[in-house]
C-alpha cells in the first residue's frame, strides 16, 4: 500500500508545486487570509475549524466510526488520525477552509467544508470523495492530480 498522496498543482497560482499527505493524516486546504481576516489558530500553528466546517468533519468522521473525539488526533479504523499542517493557497476562489484531504486505510479522500464554490473530483461536484490515482481535484481556480508513492 502507497505511504502517501502526492498532489500535484497542474493549474491555478501555485502551477508547479507539489504537496503531500502522509498516511495517518488530514490537512486542511484553504486560502490565505486577507489583511482585514482572522481566524483562530492552534498550537500547531493550524486554522480552528468552528461552526458548519467544524460540524462536517465530525460527522464525516463520526460516519467511519462512533469512536470520533474533537481533538486534533481521531482514532477511526483502527488507526491514529493525525493533522498535518494546513495547505494555503493564493487563491481568492478558494474558502478559508475549503476542504480537507485524508489518506487512511480505506484510501486518500477529499470532504468539502461547506466551501463557497464548492469541491469537485473528475469536474463532478463532492460533498466528501474517496480520490484514485490520476483524478484531479478542483478546488476554486486551482486544479490538484493526485498520485501515490
Amino acid at each position: 500500500m502507497a505511504q502517501r498522496a502526492v498532489l500535484s498543482v497542474i493549474a491555478g497560482p501555485h502551477e508547479g508545486d507539489t504537496l503531500s499527505v502522509e498516511i495517518g493524516t488530514c490537512r486542511l486546504i484553504g486560502r490565505h487570509l486577507a489583511e482585514a481576516e482572522t481566524a483562530f489558530i492552534d498550537r500547531d500553528g493550524n486554522r480552528v475549524l468552528e461552526g458548519s466546517a467544524a460540524q462536517i468533519l465530525t460527522d464525516h468522521l463520526h460516519d467511519k466510526s462512533p469512536e470520533v473525539s474533537t481533538t486534533t488526533q481521531k482514532e477511526f479504523s483502527g488507526q491514529s488520525f493525525e493533522r498535518g499542517p494546513d495547505i494555503i493557497f493564493t487563491d481568492d476562489s478558494i474558502s478559508r477552509a475549503h476542504a480537507m484531504v485524508f489518506f487512511d486505510d480505506s484510501g486518500f479522500g477529499v470532504i468539502d467544508l461547506a466551501s463557497t464554490n464548492g469541491t469537485f473530483v473528475n469536474e463532478e461536484r463532492i460533498s466528501s470523495a474517496l480520490v484514485k490515482e490520476g483524478n484531479q481535484i478542483s478546488i476554486g481556480n486551482s486544479d490538484l492530480k493526485v498520485s501515490f508513492e
